[in-house]
């Protein structure tokens, strides 16, 4: 019988400035809180975070907000909801389109939360705080663990910068953006419970608690697989573990990767965009060539890190044209790619010593990969709660960096911290001061898109967002002077939306209804012709001209405008009752009943055609035979 090792493999940091000290157990100890000192530290980030974010939860719905709240069925069902939730992609509920992405954790919380309290927001941006405060308590408690070879506050400082950060706020006083808080907070516990077993020596329990929770923040959002990487990439860094060890750390957050693949080609109908991206949502379509295209998408990564390190004109909406496209030969571009090479040549440079700072750099580049628009375009141009993973490598570089400036030695038990403090302070009075500021952009409609009027002076999507506010203002009116005052207010920014991108259908639509509604119709006739021109495929444009023509009794030219709208989307039961009942008042009973009829086997529950129908077979009957 052969006898059992005493030890297992035991965390040895990989630091070489100190690897030579071999520091006694207790000396590396000391380098950490005590207990009373680390729940006072919790504490205090909780507070902190509630103290800079607490006035978000006075906020109502906002923007995207209610395609996870009030708009979504399955959310709306609450606890009964959930099974569907788990059934179908992320926005079926919403729009009822099974594709792009799967995130049931995320809408689950919200279901749990809409059971509960009904459709009540501020209690939605109460767990957005909630969770945001939960993630400040373990990444503080991961990174004392990783970095036990350096005194807490470094650690502390990392923590603090990451959740005063003001980039931030579009994640946490958003209620839509749930699924990048919570996704994160699962990949910093997985890393807690994997650094306790692997570094700890804690029980194998902590090791499956990892693999559960990293599978719990893809769950919640997919750009989270990246931490396949990343958790094997920190083991590297930050220990002495070889590359057998590594692989076997790797392999089963690989399979937990390849796993939520399969589930989710099982559960959505497509895994990407059925449809082409329009320039509206992404910027780059406009580009005239690939090399532009490139161009850009580096440009905008370069925009990205000066968000981090001066966070002034915050803004929710970077769609076109707030971003233009920009060849290689422009100085943003350049520059840009400059600053990516300088830090990935630094970081690969630094990768042997183990440099916390070229891991800061590693981490924001691996992070920032899935949106980035360098591997697959996404959705978006560019967006700040993409920063939001990713900006924890820019505290962790900062932090050190700032160590590293001031000289402060951080090995030592009682580091002379008088100046780091003062520096620190500023930065966090500055950032706090911003992010505070901020919070009110998501109190309603008016205040964020107001908001994003003024600072994305070039974006037709926010130009056009601000008119519908207006626009939907004046419907909520009584009073018909301050209903034409909130439509006349609508107009200049649909035109200046229109101004930007000329072929906007949406935009045209809009201000057609507008005109609708003030019963301008010539000008309404005018946007909806445009509208279609622009797009030939969007029928409600199709229909509200013809309804325009129907009430100007030119009963054929709307027939012609329904049925054309009939070829693009077949059997709309819409557009079938509004053809039965032009042929109605062309006293054509006949044709009357039977696309009357058509309309009732589509939507049996449809009174107007079934009022249609009994009114021309009256009309048929008592005709003259």
């Amino acid at each position: 019988m052969k006898p059992a090792p005493k030890n297992k493999q035991t965390f040895k940091f990989a630091d070489k400035k100190q690897a030579g000290n071999n520091p006694s157990k207790k000396a590396e100890i000391s380098l950490r809180p005590d207990k009373t000192t680390t729940w006072m530290i919790l504490l205090g980030l909780v507070i902190f975070t509630f103290v800079i974010y607490g006035n978000s939860i006075n906020n109502g719905y906002a923007g995207d907000d209610d395609i996870i709240t009030l708009k979504n069925r399955f959310v709306q069902q609450g606890m009964k909801g959930i099974p569907d939730i788990f059934h179908y992609g992320f926005l079926y509920g919403f729009n009822n389109r099974n594709d792009q992405s799967y995130r049931p954790v995320t809408l689950t919380t919200v279901a749990i939360e809409t059971a509960i309290w009904k459709n009540d927001p501020h209690m939605h941006h109460f767990f957005n705080v909630f969770w945001y405060a939960l993630t400040a308590v373990f990444l503080f408690l991961t990174l004392t663990l990783l970095f036990r070879k350096y005194n807490y506050v470094v650690p502390l400082l990392i923590t603090l910068l990451f959740i005063a950060h003001p980039v931030h706020t579009e994640v946490v006083a958003n209620i839509k953006s749930r699924d990048e808080i919570l996704s994160f907070f699962f990949c910093i516990v997985a890393l807690y419970c994997s650094l306790k077993h692997y570094c700890y020596n804690q029980p194998v329990g902590y090791l499956y608690l990892s693999w559960v929770f990293f599978f719990l923040a893809i769950l919640c959002k997919e750009t989270v697989l990246m931490y396949f990487l990343i958790i094997p990439m920190i083991y590297y860094f930050f220990t002495d573990f070889k590359e057998q060890k590594l692989l076997m750390i790797s392999t089963p957050l690989a399979s937990i990767v390849v796993l939520y693949i399969f589930i989710r080609w099982r559960v959505l109908d497509a895994i990407t965009f059925n449809e082409p991206m329009e320039v509206i949502n992404n910027s780059l379509m406009s580009a005239h060539n690939e090399a532009d295209r490139l161009a850009t998408t580096i440009f905008i990564l370069g925009k990205y890190i000066w968000l981090l390190f001066v966070p002034l004109k915050l803004t929710w909406d970077y769609s076109y044209s707030q971003i233009p496209v920009v060849s290689f030969t422009s100085p943003e571009a350049l520059i840009s790619l400059a600053v990516y090479g300088g830090l990935i040549a630094y970081a690969i440079i630094r990768l042997q010593k183990k440099d916390p700072v070229a891991f800061g750099i590693f981490y924001f580049i691996i992070t920032m990969f899935l949106v980035s628009n360098l591997l697959v375009k996404i959705g978006s141009t560019m967006g700040e709660r993409f920063l939001y993973t990713s900006s924890l490598g820019f505290c962790i570089a900062i932090a050190f960096l700032l160590v590293k400036v001031l000289k402060i030695r951080t090995d030592n038990l009682k580091p002379d911290l008088k100046t780091l403090y003062v520096v620190a302070g500023i930065i966090l009075l500055a950032y706090s001061v911003k992010t505070i500021a901020r919070n009110p952009d998501w109190k309603n409609n008016y205040a964020l898109f107001s908001s994003a009027a003024d600072i994305s002076t070039n974006s037709a999507r926010a130009h056009q967002a601000m008119a519908i506010t207006y626009t939907d203002t004046a419907n909520k009116c009584t009073n018909i002077d301050e209903k034409n005052k909130f439509f006349n207010k609508a107009i200049p920014e649909y035109y200046a939306a229109l101004k930007i991108l000329p072929t906007y259908s949406e935009a045209l639509y809009n201000l057609g209804w507008n005109y609708f509604s003030m019963q301008q119709f010539d000008s309404a006739a005018v946007a909806f012709e445009k509208c279609i021109k622009a797009d030939p495929k969007f029928t409600n444009a199709y229909n509200d001209l013809g309804v325009i023509y129907f009430n100007r009794k030119n009963y054929p030219k709307a027939i012609s405008i329904f049925k054309t709208a009939l070829y693009i989307t077949p059997n709309d039961p819409g557009m079938l009752e509004n053809i039965g009942a032009a042929y109605y008042n062309m006293n054509r009973f006949d044709s009357c009943i039977y696309f009357s009829k058509l309309a009732l086997d589509v939507n049996p529950n449809s009174n107007n055609a079934r009022v249609n129908l009994c009114k021309a077979q009256n009309a048929l009957a008592n005709q003259p035979h």
